[in-house]
């Protein structure tokens, strides 16, 4: 992968001019850096900002309401740039232009509180440069269905969407692929927590509530009379009960 990434750094600085040319250079760093480390979250927002760079790029700018929240998985946000993944019967994912929504309002227009925040990189006064917007409960449940290739395409087709975007398109998804497997650890890592915390949420539940077996037990006992004299007489055994031994 390294060696690959270097190839295409010098192959990228080299080959493309005109209006791709400020795209390629960028491509060709990002290649360059990556070819001797891992991914990061700033690499994130490096490629968000080469995607802009393409001359012609266009991005969906969706309606955000309850419709659209409730099928998010998470919206990985960078000022108006937002990679967004849903699952509905499967997986989609796309870079979208979006005004970042805090997890607070997102709970408000859902009407519910399942949404959280999570800080990929700190910005100035305090405001996130990156984060994560998280929908907890669909998260945990379907996290497993996000793949590294979901990404990738949601990252490659703006560009490929563009008139020539083909000559950058194969140098970009070499660069998006480590950053794509970065961000799907995050997302992995996340959905098993959520899902760890909400699947003791229902042990707890079902812990300290009756099971419908011994509800209806309880509700077809009737309950002990008491006698003339005040004495409550003791239940009579049941077939399983153990009966008492020789005194």
């Amino acid at each position: 992968m390294f060696s690959k990434l270097k190839e295409i750094a010098s192959g990228a600085a080299k080959s493309v001019g005109g209006q791709f040319a400020k795209a390629s250079s960028a491509i060709a760093d990002l290649a360059a850096s990556l070819a001797t480390r891992a991914a990061a979250a700033a690499d994130l927002g490096r490629i968000l900002d080469i995607i802009e760079m393409v001359p012609g790029v266009k991005f969906e700018r969706p309606e955000i309401d309850a419709a659209y929240l409730d099928t998010l998985l998470a919206a990985v946000q960078m000022g108006e740039l937002t990679l967004a993944i849903h699952y509905r019967k499967e997986t989609e994912a796309s870079v979208v232009r979006l005004h970042p929504l805090p997890a607070a309002a997102a709970n408000e227009l859902t009407v519910s509180d399942r949404f959280l925040a999570k800080v990929l990189i700190n910005g100035d006064d305090d405001k996130p440069a990156i984060q994560m917007l998280i929908n907890s409960e669909h998260l945990a449940n379907n996290y497993r269905h996000v793949t590294a290739d979901t990404l990738i395409n949601a990252l490659a087709f703006p560009i490929e969407n563009v008139k020539g975007g083909f000559i950058i398109a194969r140098s970009f998804r070499a660069i998006a692929r480590p950053i794509a497997g970065w961000l799907l650890g995050i997302i992995f890592d996340q959905g098993e927590k959520l899902h760890r915390r909400l699947r003791g949420d229902r042990d707890d539940d079902e812990a300290q509530s009756p099971s419908p077996a011994e509800e209806e037990r309880a509700e077809a006992e009737p309950a002990p009379v008491a006698s003339d004299d005040g004495h409550i007489p003791s239940p009579e055994p049941k077939p399983n009960d153990p009966q008492p031994g020789p005194q």
